[in-house]
């Protein structure tokens, strides 16, 4: 095919059409105008599409396994009509990904409309038989044949050989095909049709060629009537019709199936009744409905039901009308793989079911690790085992996890140990044992390199390893470099020096695993590692030791526990003093905080009760101490009752708890109720005796102890107070009211008088101030301490 044709294939495939002819003639100004806007559309067009595969092709280059970008691309080539680039972007799309059915349709019908030569059609049948490999399409199918019926010249012209092709690939359809349910009978009936066609055309042919040929029609009749097709009753009919045009009859009005072999006729009646039972299945998954969820468990449950007939061949079609419709979704190839495995049981269908999974699912560490052990099992080359496997760490995709790695290592090397013990030569076990131990440097570096956090506790990977060199390839000290290697990296596990002992008393090497004790008793073990290696080493001496072995292994044990223990106590301790000291810093954190949003909470609340509170000046008020703390303000309020004219109560509270502190204020109306008041001293309330006093707003102003009875918040005043001493001034500060007996102090700095001789309230230091003497002085001691006016007075009196 020249340039020419295939440019013009590719615009017909754009939607640009040719149509001048068939439209009425214009005048030339309307032509030239309608030509000259046409190009300027087309002129925009080109370059939007040019920017975007530009963008596109960007794409691809930064992140060649995005798909979506590859099916953007391809379909904006196809717009385009850029033949070369359009077969380069299929083939790199088709080199990392299966394409679905619908895009090998796309590809093949674009290169069918291009076939001009014999080679042409060579190309277009492979692109048809790597389509149908991939995904289970009943439409492409049939177009591969009605492609190699039409284009072959062989098949064309009914020679042998191309009766031969045809039939070959009719049984092939038919074996992909043909228990297809719902679009099975689409091959069947073509198969016939083709061969039906071929008995027309031999009009010169002998009676015994036709009659063969005839032969040839009725068994496939009879293979399609013993198949469970939604067609089966067509099909029943079109035979019954073919078997009249060769002069015979079939059925009759008691039996249809008349004159129908038995074993026909039994499949006939048996393929119907599975027709009829898997017909609401068949309606569940019918083409054209979404794949979501439903019509995933549509198909698991369907699966579960050819499963339970026990019929393989129909499981395997079922299987691949369902990865069909959900290609990434692996539980579905797994399942499918494990059932191949377990049920049908065919290397090469088992084989390439997994080259297929992988290529879908390449994420899943199960699916590689069951296409290494498929292509082992079918005695596939190394070449090809060793390309899966290197394709399986450089698809792109990685595994889910570090265990999934290393089991992946592990399956190859399980595989190169089981060629290597089935070879005679020497030569060719050497070639093979230097690629498994290639492949275990390889996978101890890739762990260490890509996981470093990831820990091996059953120390897999390099206990065989070590097992490998010293058993397969008599190469002790290779083991022992396997371990040493792994005691430098990794020596705190007791593990490691578990599995190295294990090996050298394996090997009968007593004087080696005592060596690897002596060494490891001493190293700081992770938990109770050390602990456990001189047990070990203890039973070690019982078993393989002399007494004298025992003796010393006993003597350093017993000194290294004893040093375990102290340094175990010493951690504890030193924990238990961290604990305890961040536990207590923590408190004190607390409480500080705690002491601080109280003093923000008091002042706040003081602020807002100054400015809310009413003020008292207690002209006509009472004081009440050792109420009973149960007692309310109700309760006060009905005590008094009987002396009139009450007007508040003040019941002192604790400032934090809110609790009562035992003590009131009562106010009162006039002098009359007040006298009233006074005289209930000392009778009980609730069972309790209470005092009664006058409450003297006037001392109170006079003292240097002021606090706001109604906020329950205390100003405590200090004190200055100067003596001479040694020529100076020593001012000396005395907090006064916090020791003071609730008679005096009672949140408003004492309202009863004080008598007698009281010195308590003043500092020993001015017990007896300057200027005191005989009854002066004591008469100006009870009056109470005196201000730093009075004192100067005094001194400027004795100077004078």
């Amino acid at each position: 095919m020249d340039d020419s044709q295939s440019q013009e294939h590719l615009m017909s495939l754009s939607g640009v059409a040719q149509e001048h002819e068939s439209q009425p003639e214009l005048s030339s100004d309307r032509r030239s105008t309608s030509s000259s806007s046409d190009s300027e559309h087309d002129s925009e067009l080109e370059s939007c599409q040019d920017i975007q595969l530009q963008q596109l092709e960007a794409t691809l280059t930064a992140s060649p396994t995005k798909y979506e970008a590859h099916v953007e691309y391809i379909s904006a080539l196809r717009r385009t009509s850029q033949l070369d680039k359009l077969r380069s972007a299929r083939e790199a799309m088709n080199a990392l990904f299966p394409l679905n059915p619908t895009m090998w349709r796309e590809w093949t019908q674009d290169e069918a409309r291009l076939v001009s030569g014999g080679k042409d059609v060579s190309a277009v049948e492979s692109l048809y038989a790597r389509g149908v490999q991939e995904y289970l399409s009943v439409p492409l199918w049939m177009e591969f044949l009605e492609f190699k019926e039409k284009h072959d010249a062989d098949v064309a012209q009914h020679t042998a050989e191309g009766l031969s092709k045809m039939r070959s690939l009719y049984e092939q359809a038919l074996s992909a095909t043909g228990l297809h349910l719902a679009g099975g009978g689409r091959i069947w009936t073509a198969y016939r049709k083709f061969e039906q066609t071929v008995l027309s055309n031999m009009v010169d042919a002998t009676t015994e060629v036709k009659a063969k040929q005839t032969e040839c029609i009725r068994s496939i009749f009879h293979r399609q009537l013993s198949v469970p097709l939604s067609n089966f009753a067509e099909t029943l009919r079109d035979y019954k019709e073919w078997e009249g045009q060769q002069g015979n009859d079939i059925g009759n009005e008691v039996d249809e199936l008349h004159g129908i072999p038995a074993s026909v006729s039994a499949a006939y009646k048996k393929g119907a009744q599975m027709c009829m039972e898997r017909k609401i299945h068949e309606e569940k998954i019918a083409s054209g409905m979404p794949a979501d969820a439903e019509l995933l468990h549509n198909f698991l449950s369907y699966i579960s039901l050819e499963e339970s007939t026990g019929d393989p061949a129909r499981c395997q079609i079922l299987y691949e009308r369902a990865v069909t419709e959900f290609p990434v979704t692996d539980d579905i190839w797994l399942k499918y793989t494990s059932y191949l495995e377990t049920n049908l049981k065919v290397l090469p269908i088992i084989r390439t079911a997994y080259a297929r999974a992988v290529r879908n699912c390449p994420w899943v560490q199960a699916l590689w690790n069951g296409y290494l052990l498929a292509l082992e099992r079918s005695n596939a080359p190394e070449l090809e085992v060793s390309a899966v496997f290197e394709q399986s760490l450089q698809s792109g995709f990685g595994f889910q996890t570090p265990s999934e790695y290393l089991d992946h290592f592990l399956t190859r090397a399980d595989g190169l140990r089981r060629r290597i013990c089935s070879l005679i030569d020497d030569v060719d076990k050497q070639t093979y044992h230097a690629t498994l131990h290639e492949t275990f440097v390889r996978a101890s570096l890739y762990m260490s390199t890509y996981f470093p956090e990831y820990i091996d506790r059953s120390l897999q990977l390099h206990s065989y390893w070590a097992y490998i060199e010293a058993k397969l390839a008599n190469d002790v000290v290779a083991a022992r470099g396997v371990w040493e290697n792994l005691i430098k990296a990794s020596g705190w596990m007791i593990e490691v020096w578990q599995g190295y002992i294990s090996m050298e008393i394996s090997l009968d090497n007593i004087k080696e695993a005592r060596t690897l004790y002596k060494r490891g008793y001493s190293r700081r073990l992770e938990r109770n590692g050390t602990e456990m290696m001189c047990e070990a080493w203890l039973r070690f001496e019982r078993e393989h030791g002399s007494l004298d072995d025992y003796d010393h292994a006993l003597l350093k044990v017993r000194s290294r526990l004893t040093e375990v223990r102290q340094l175990q106590q010493q951690q504890e301790s030193k924990a238990a003093c961290s604990v305890a000291a961040s536990s207590a810093e923590k408190q004190e954190n607390f409480c500080h905080g705690k002491k601080e949003k109280r003093k923000s909470e008091q002042f706040e609340q003081d602020e807002l009760v100054s400015k809310k509170q009413p003020v008292y000046t207690d002209e006509c008020t009472v004081f009440l101490s050792n109420i009973p703390l149960e007692a309310m303000e109700e309760n006060i309020r009905e005590f008094f009752s009987s002396c009139g004219g009450l007007k508040s109560v003040r019941l002192l509270r604790n400032r934090y708890n809110g609790q009562s502190r035992g003590l009131a204020y009562v106010d009162f109306a006039n002098e009359e109720c007040l006298a009233a008041a006074v005289a209930k001293n000392k009778q009980k309330l609730l069972g309790r005796q209470i005092s009664i006093a006058r409450s003297d707003p006037t001392s109170s102003r006079n003292r240097h102890m002021v606090r706001d009875h109604g906020s329950g918040q205390r100003n405590v005043r200090k004190m200055q107070i100067s003596e001479p001493k040694m020529g100076r001034d020593v001012k000396v500060q005395a907090t006064v009211g916090q020791a003071q007996p609730p008679t005096i102090m009672h949140r408003r700095g004492g309202h009863v008088q004080l008598t007698g001789r009281n010195t308590f309230a003043v500092p020993r230091t001015v017990a007896r101030p300057l200027g005191f003497s005989g009854g002066k002085g004591k008469e100006s001691l009870e009056e109470g301490p005196k201000s730093n006016e009075e004192f100067r007075r005094i001194l400027l009196e004795k100077r004078e």
